[in-house]
Formats: C-alpha cells, structure tokens, sequence
C-alpha cells in the first residue's frame, strides 16, 4: 500500500548550524572508526554472547544508522569503511551462512535472534546507499542465507521453536521483531517463503501471553496496560506490523498501528519526548514525569530513537502533522540531550571496573526530568573480550540525526511537504520533476523567524505544505510580502511557483507553562521478576511533591535549570505565570558556562531572574556541577 507522504530518493541537503555539528560529531566520535567496526564483527567470529547477552546487536544498530548518516553526508571515507565492514560481516558466517554471537550450542535463547534481526536489518540498510551491483547481489545472497537458517528452526511445525519460544525474555516481544527485516527481505527478493514467515510471526501476535496487535486493534488498553510493557521491544514489533501491513493492505494493521501511536502519544509521552520513567518500560509516564520517585533508569536513548523513527513511519504513513510534531519534540530535547559532547567517562566504569578499557560513548543512555544528573549508566552494557566495552544507546544513536533529513521534506501527491525548520539548503523536484531549491535562512528554535528563497528551473503549480506546529498558537506566513491563510496541522500554499519566490514563516515562541497531570493512584504492569523478566501488576501512588513542579517550553525546546547557572535546582522558585498559562522568558546574551542553543532570563514572583538554557544542552559534565531539571521544584 502507498504511503500518503514519501521521501524523494535524489534530494541533496546541506545544513548550516549545530545540526550539521552533530552529524560531524557522530562521525568523528564513533562511524568513521574502523577498528570499533572490527571489534563489532569479531562478536560473531566468537561465541562472544556465552551469557545469554546482546552484544551481536552493535552491529546492525550501528550500520542502520550509519547508513542514513551517510545519506546526508555522502562522505566517501565513511561509505569506504561500511563497505569494509559488511564484507567483514559477510565473511563471518559459517559454512551453514549463519551468522550469530551465539555458539550453535546455545542458539535461539537470550537475544539471539534480536541480534541476528539487526544484522540482517543493518545489511538492508547499507542496500539503500549499495553502489556496486555485485555488493548488492553478495548482501542479498547472504541475507537470504541468514533467514533461511532461521526459517529452519523457528516457526510452528514439529521440531521447531515458536518465536515467542526462543528468547527468555519480555515473552518473545525482542525475537518478535524480527518481522521488520522479514518483510524488507520479501520485498528485496519477491521470494514467498519470506511473506509466509512474516505472516507466521505476525499470527503469533509479538508475545506468548497477549497478542499486542490485537491489543492496539481493539483500543482499549493503554500500553502501559499491556500484560508486557518493554517499550523499545514492543515499538519495534510494530515498525514491522507497519512493513507487513504495506504489503498487505490488511486495514486492521493500519487502525493497529495508528492506535498504538495515539495511545503512546496520549499516555506515555514526556515533556523531553520519551517514554518511560521505570526503566525502559510503558508505565503511563505522561501523568508521572514530575514524581521525584521514579529512579534514575529512564527516559532511555534507545527508546527516543525508536519513537523517532516510528513516528516518521507513521506519519508518512498518515500525513498527520502531529506524529511530526513528536518526532521534533523527541530531537531537540531528549535526543540532543543525550550527545556527550564533553566526551565524559560513564563515572560507573572508572570506579567498578578498573581493568577495562575506560573510553566515553558518544551518546548518554538515561535523562533526567526532576533534579537530576545525566550519566547514570550505558544501557545495554557489555564487555568484550578485548575489555573495550559497547553499549544499546551508544550504537543507536546515530539514526537519530540520520532521520532528521529523512522527515524534514516529503513529497505528496502534486506537493511539497516542508516539516523541519533547519537553516540551509534543500534541493529535490518538483511534482513533475523540475529541479526546486529550498535555501532555508533561520536560526530556530532559538528563535521562530524562518525565511525561504526558492529557485526553481521553471514556473510551475503545486501545494507547498507547511507545518504548523501544535504549539505555535499565532502563526504567520507570507508569500512574496503577501499573506497567507493559516490552519493548524499543515498550511497549503497553492499557486504558480518561480524562481526567487519568498516565504517568510513566523511561529509563536511565547513560553508557555506545563503543570503536572494529577492522577492519585493506579495499576501499572511494571514490576519485573529477573530471570523470567515476568511483569505483575503493581500498586502505583503519586508523588505527593509532583505537583510542586512546573516546566516550561518555548516552542519545541525545554527549558531546564542547570547548577553551573548560579543556584541550586533543589532548591524552590517561584515562577511568575500569566493568567494566559505564559511567562514572560526573555532570552539574554547573558554569559553561561556552557555552549547552548538558547538562554533565557525567567521572571519570579520577587521580581528577581533565573536563567535557564534549553534541556539538550543542560547536564553534560554528568556529575552534581551539572546537576539539572526541566520539571522545577516551586513552593
């Protein structure tokens, strides 16, 4: 089935600020390192998961984001090294063309097949910027081996094992996600035992207790309701029921899917655009962000990314702007906040685990909401046998910013749909392919003024769609001087266009106020018994000091204190809000002792000041210097 909104696959974007930064940042600091590329693939040269681990996940995740990196930066250094690489990988399998980090002794347990799922989905990705033909018929070769190796032993016939079987964890929802690279293989090879297996993965419903599909169908559980919570897992299982459902057409995957997105989006989505305040687990974390006694395990980078690109998949799927909204909320807040810029040591590792190779990741794993500190653990820790040592977050977050030039333009039925704000240069086509440069002039979201100059080969008609994000509450666009209608969701600007066209888009970046949603007590289904990782009900009672806190966003971005700003976040502020839920922030040239997006003098009932800088920047010594909070205590 077509997606309402798709990518233009010749479209050349060069950014001019801070996100370019980070795609430099994420190449230098992990991708263009061949010998970590090494490291990842001697995984499955070795039984290197004899603990039942996860290390044969690095791999994959990496080269998925890898790959969309590479999509923009087109940097050949970086494609000759993940060429490298997958032919390493390649190389790797047995004579049976498996290719796993378990002995064949111990195969299908653990996260056996959530490992092999990424390197399979790693090898489909690097397909998508292949330039050679004999690479791609290698890497199809071999994918076809992997999964029929798989096919061999998993599934329901007599002598095999049910997926939701072969895992001891979360009730088979990691090994269940194998459906995603499944479904991708039909699709590259047309071949029906691929759409059979995907079809019998789908049947079994993502965990041996509950069919999550069905769940999300019928629309009357919540997530976090679900008899298993495991957030990434789960939205992963559904990123593939959005795959199986393109080939299908089945519209009870597509109401599956849409519900899954709105529940997460209406019970489980934070102010920073996460999930999760228990762990990595659903856990109605949209009333519970500002209890001050969820822990220090949440908020998961992993978690972020993956909301990142199944809301760019649903939205594209739908055309619903708000997914997008989401999708911006996550990036410049959770996503960005998890960069370690300051190449900070995990202070864990130095202290507990001295005979390791002590090196900072590139990404922080968890992220505070109330006082808190970043650096509280690596998800997904594992050493190697070389004692360097890898993590979850650090090998998925590249395809954070990999995704950021997939959602920013899309292309419609006879339109142009504009999502991102990002100063610099768009360049794609036309509905009937005629050359458009979109030369993007702004410094959002430090500030809401972006201005855009079109050059285009020829004159022609069609609807340029801009976003109008939910937030923004006085929105204005022009074309040429003049104005325009406005709507929320997307504003349609339909008319003849030419070179030199200009539009001048000014979004409300007033401050507004967020209080925390009162909820008493409820059930949650997040109590985990390790070693069969069985979630039971638990009792769940509001922090009775939650109400005590506020946060504040301007536009997409957070607000958070910060300790190096001249006071201590655990002490009370009292904030001066306007009847209309606004404050007056205004933002300062004042000096910080950090680099950030933005600054801003906050207004307090005493008519002193606080400044504050936007969440992603805050935090990043990972210690109590940097001690921060986007929900503010108050009196």
């Amino acid at each position: 089935m077509k997606e309402l909104f798709y990518n233009n696959l010749d479209e050349k974007i060069k950014y001019d600020d801070f996100v370019d930064d980070v795609f430099t940042f994420t190449e230098n600091s992990q991708l263009l390192s061949s010998g970590l590329w090494r490291r990842f693939v001697q995984q499955f040269r070795e039984d290197a998961d004899y603990d039942a681990g996860w290390r044969g996940e690095y791999w994959g995740k990496m080269m998925r984001g890898a790959s969309l990196v590479y999509g923009y930066t087109k940097n050949p250094k970086l494609y000759d090294i993940l060429k490298e690489t997958v032919l390493d990988m390649i190389n790797s399998a047995d004579e049976n063309g498996r290719i796993s980090s378990y002995g064949s002794d111990h195969e299908f347990d653990g996260w056996d097949i959530w490992c092999r799922k990424y390197v399979i989905l790693g090898m489909e990705y690097f397909l998508e910027i292949c330039k050679e033909e004999a690479l791609r018929k290698d890497i199809i070769k071999s994918l076809c081996y992997q999964a029929d190796y798989i096919i061999s032993r998993i599934g329901s016939d007599e002598g095999k094992i049910e997926i939701t079987a072969a895992t001891r964890h979360w009730r088979g929802l990691n090994s269940s996600s194998l459906l995603e690279p499944v479904v991708k293989l039909y699709e590259l090879t047309g071949e029906g035992r691929y759409f059979d297996f995907a079809k019998y993965i789908v049947d079994c419903g993502g965990t041996d207790v509950a069919n999550i599909f069905e769940l999300a169908y019928e629309d009357e559980l919540y997530p976090y309701q679900y008899p298993v919570t495991k957030a990434y897992e789960m939205t992963s299982c559904f990123e593939g029921l959005l795959e199986y459902y393109k080939i299908t057409g089945d519209e009870r995957y597509k109401t599956a899917i849409i519900n899954f997105a709105d529940k997460i989006l209406e019970s489980d989505f934070t102010v920073i655009g996460c999930c999760g305040c228990t762990h990595e687990l659903f856990d109605h974390s949209t009333v519970r962000q500002a209890n001050t006694n969820n822990g220090e395990i949440m908020q998961e980078t992993c978690v972020t990314v993956t909301l990142m690109k199944f809301f760019y998949r649903v939205h594209k799927l739908t055309g619903d702007p708000k997914y997008a909204d989401a999708f911006e909320i996550s990036f410049y807040n959770a996503y960005l906040g998890s960069l370690n810029t300051e190449n900070v040591i995990e202070p864990m590792i130095v202290k507990e685990h001295s005979d390791w190779i002590a090196e900072p990741l590139p990404f922080d794993s968890y992220s505070p909401l109330t006082a808190g500190t970043r650096g509280n653990g690596i998800g997904g820790l594992k050493v190697m046998s070389d004692n360097h040592y890898y993590g979850c977050c650090a090998c998925i977050g590249s395809a954070g910013i990999g995704l950021v030039p997939k959602l920013q333009l899309l292309r419609a039925a006879n339109a142009i749909v504009l999502n991102l704000f990002i100063n610099g240069m768009v360049q794609t086509v036309s509905p009937m392919g005629n050359s458009v440069c979109l030369d993007i002039k702004t410094d959002y979201p430090k500030h809401g003024r972006i201005n855009i100059s079109l050059g285009m080969d020829a004159k022609e008609s069609f609807d340029l769609l801009i976003r109008n994000p939910y937030w923004s509450k006085t929105t204005s666009v022009s074309v040429n001087g003049m104005s325009a209608e406005i709507c929320g969701g997307y504003i349609r600007l339909n008319r003849e266009w030419q070179n030199g066209d200009r539009i001048e888009i000014d979004l409300d970046m007033r401050t507004q106020a967020i209080y925390p949603i009162p909820y008493g007590n409820q059930v949650l289904m997040n109590k985990v018994i390790w070693g069969h990782n069985y979630i039971i009900p638990t009792y769940d009672k509001e922090d009775p000091i939650a109400h005590k806190h506020i946060a504040l966003r301007r536009g997409p971005v957070m607000l958070a204190q910060e300790n190096r700003l001249g006071y201590s976040v655990d002490e009370a502020v009292e904030i001066k809000v306007k009847n209309d839920g606004y404050v007056d922030a205004c933002l300062t040239d004042s000096y910080v002792p950090y680099k950030c997006i933005l600054k801003a003098d906050i207004p307090l009932e005493d008519g002193e000041c606080m400044t504050v800088t936007d969440y992603a920047s805050a935090g990043k010594l990972w210690n109590e210097e940097s001690k921060m909070a986007v929900w503010m205590l108050t009196n």
